[in-house]
């Protein structure tokens, strides 16, 4: 771990933030985790049996928020937390997104911290209405997207969505041109799936971009399968969690280091025939695949993963049916602890 002992988690809670918990406890780092206050004693209970090698700070609010405490004694911060696509108008969830990073990378670097890893996404390598180019982007590519853009009336909320992870990772590097002693890191991935960490707090099935898969077993019977509108890329958040808590130990080099996380790629399609092969017991809930209906990964952008090896040493990443049968265990198990039938 070499000089970091203890790490400071924004959005600890979520889906990817609370696997960047696990996963940083498990491998003996001491984890302070920012929550909102309505959700601070449940996160807490969930990582009671770790003691004092894990604690709370509350933020309710990243773009107003004092980290004074949150931050004092660490030595590294991993800056997960963003609003979601939808969550509130265009303006807030960018100003959220954008303020709430530089505030955060302004507590940190006054508390002395340099290390800095931070939650981007692949949506900052190319304009997400850009999806099927063809093309394969790199982590030398960037979203073309400007402010004025995604603040035009009706604007699509997954394209606002885009906008403010690529402003917000663009004032990120700003401020760390600004700081040069500073050691930054972005990690890119794809659309997040997979098993979440013991500090997720949820009362649904699944939320988040689960809730894609969770829609595949849900709905009416007999309802047709929906169309292949979203790219079919995606990473296992264990894999996501994973590049940061690694770039936490890779070397400070000149050069941006952007490291993208991307698994691979499959279908609705994919996922429905896989499911009605390997999972007879929800048959009955799964769409039906109309005659004449395609689906296909080819024409979709592709992302070149070369900087996760070269910068993190990371390759391995977790195959699409392994990915897909660990987010439906982890929907199956929810729907029987809240007793959710279908």
């Amino acid at each position: 771990m070499s000089n970091i002992k203890t790490v400071v988690v924004t959005g600890a809670s979520g889906f990817l933030g609370s696997v960047i918990v696990d996963q940083l406890l498990d491998a003996g780092y001491t984890v302070r985790g920012t929550v909102r206050s309505g959700k601070a004693q449940r996160v807490e209970d969930a990582y009671a049996s770790f003691g004092d090698r894990f604690s709370v700070a509350i933020i309710d609010d990243l773009a107003t928020a004092d980290f004074t405490e949150a931050f004092k004694g660490a030595d590294a911060l991993i800056h997960a937390a963003s609003p979601l696509a939808g969550s509130a108008s265009a303006e807030v969830v960018i100003k959220t997104a954008v303020d709430g990073t530089i505030r955060v990378l302004e507590y940190a670097h006054k508390a002395g911290i340099k290390k800095i890893v931070a939650t981007a996404s692949v949506i900052s390598l190319n304009h997400p209405a850009e999806s099927k180019s063809g093309k394969t982007f790199t982590e030398n590519d960037w979203n073309t997207q400007t402010l004025e853009e995604a603040l035009q009336p009706d604007y699509p909320p997954f394209l606002v969505y885009g906008a403010s992870k690529k402003l917000a990772e663009e004032a990120l590097w700003n401020y760390a041109k600004e700081h040069p002693e500073l050691d930054v890191a972005t990690i890119h991935p794809s659309f997040l799936y997979g098993l979440a960490g013991r500090g997720q707090v949820i009362d649904v099935p699944a939320d988040g971009t689960n809730g894609f898969i969770y829609a595949l077993i849900s709905g009416a019977k007999g309802r047709p399968l929906a169309p292949q509108t979203m790219p079919p890329g995606y990473t296992h958040v264990a894999d996501a969690a994973a590049a940061h808590v690694l770039a936490l130990k890779a070397s400070k080099s000149d050069k941006p280091k952007r490291i993208v996380s991307v698994g691979g790629y499959f279908t609705w399609k994919e996922a429905v025939e896989y499911l009605y092969g390997t999972r007879p017991a929800l048959r009955d809930r799964l769409p039906i695949i109309l005659q004449g209906y395609e689906a296909s990964v080819e024409g979709w952008n592709r992302y070149d993963v070369s900087s996760s090896e070269r910068i993190i040493g990371f390759s391995k990443f977790k195959d699409w049916k392994t990915t897909l049968d660990e987010t439906i265990d982890d929907i199956l198990s929810r729907e029987k602890r809240l007793g959710v039938s279908q």
